[in-house]
């Protein structure tokens, strides 16, 4: 009842079935197109009615990605035939692959998405401004053009080289964006934390679960938080966890909390906020918890997300070759043998620690 009084998406609820006619996804979208309907409402109503089979599920990342195109598309139209190859092509069958087997976070793929949309029509624009058509640009254009910002503009790397390979450009080179190498926990802090999170009652119960498949098998938070119920198999043989195609064992501690986690009723939000198919359900209808919440409750709790997955990925991939680690914990194979690589036993270094401390006199 509260909802209804007080709701701004059942306002909008109330004004699309004064009109009587059955409601569609169009209607809504036509309600957030004209009205000024606020984004965040009309998704919440949008939610509730699919999760309850009022209207039928339909393809959110590629209906974003394709208004966000139209959106770009209106602002920039000489560009809006090559952008919409691109994306109809190539950017968008990626993302509904990546989303479909990899799962995580829908939002993070959105903003993929946006983002090399976004990439793609300010260098377009930018070489236009300059009187250059795609065929005419250079790399020293291309350089100029990542100096101004490189730590954003290394990404425009997917549409260039997708350019290139459809006849649109020269073949030009934008390097891949440079990442740190990762950072991890001692030992003895990362089993501590693990131990903290399996046996610790005074922490959150999502708390312990997240930071428990974190720690022991190095997830992504966007992929721990929209694992899903039926991910957990509990039956006289012992309990699993399906993380992508393999069934993992797992030890009683954790089978138990996993368990207890996956039978507690939501604390938050009203019953129709969320069908139980989730691990971890959100505050929306339908949908899992948004990646952000766990980072942050791990994060108030000092239990680092990188480099916690950062020792994980690194003690597993010490015992287990990339043909089983990629399977087991979702990972592409090149990923697993970067793992396999970082993991494995490099004998230079020691090398050059102990010639470094015979030369300072330290040892025979």
């Amino acid at each position: 009842m509260n909802w209804l009084r007080n709701s701004r998406s059942a306002r909008v609820l109330a004004d699309l079935t004064a009109t009587g006619r059955p409601l569609t996804h169009d209607d809504l979208d036509a309600t957030l197109a004209t009205s000024g309907a606020d984004t965040r409402t009309v998704d919440y109503l949008r939610g509730l009615l699919t999760a309850y089979d009022v209207l039928p599920e339909r393809d959110e990342l590629s209906v974003r990605i394709e208004r966000h195109l139209a959106r770009v598309s209106a602002r920039h139209p000489d560009h809006a035939l090559l952008l919409r190859s691109y994306v109809r092509w190539s950017l968008l069958p990626r993302a509904r692959r990546h989303q479909r087997v990899r799962g995580g976070g829908f939002k993070h793929r959105v903003r993929w998405a946006y983002t090399r949309i976004n990439l793609a029509t300010a260098f377009l624009a930018d070489a236009s401004a300059n009187g250059l058509g795609p065929r005419k640009i250079t790399q020293g254009e291309v350089d100029a053009w990542l100096a101004v910002n490189p730590g954003t503009r290394y990404e425009v790397r997917d549409f260039v080289v997708w350019a290139y390979r459809r006849g649109h450009t020269h073949e030009l080179l934008v390097p891949h964006r440079p990442k740190a190498e990762p950072v991890g926990l001692d030992e003895d802090s990362h089993w501590d934390l693990l131990h903290q999170c399996l046996t610790d009652t005074g922490l959150p119960l999502d708390v312990r679960a997240a930071g428990a498949i974190l720690l022991l098998f190095g997830q992504h938070l966007t992929r721990i938080a929209a694992l899903t119920i039926d991910s957990l198999t509990v039956d006289e043989k012992g309990a699993t966890l399906t993380l992508d195609r393999t069934p993992i064992p797992l030890p009683e501690s954790l089978a138990d909390l996993l368990t207890e986690v996956s039978t507690t009723k939501p604390t938050t939000g009203w019953a129709a906020n969320t069908a139980r198919d989730w691990l971890f359900p959100g505050h929306l209808p339908g949908r899992h918890l948004s990646a952000t919440v766990p980072s942050r409750r791990l994060a108030g709790h000092d239990i680092p997300n990188r480099p916690a997955r950062t020792t994980a990925l690194v003690a597993l991939a010490q015992d287990l070759p990339p043909a089983i680690l990629g399977p087991m914990l979702g990972l592409h194979p090149i990923t697993a043998a970067q793992w396999r690589r970082r993991a494995a036993t490099d004998w230079t270094a020691y090398l050059h620690a102990r010639q470094r401390a015979l030369e300072a006199g330290n040892g025979p």
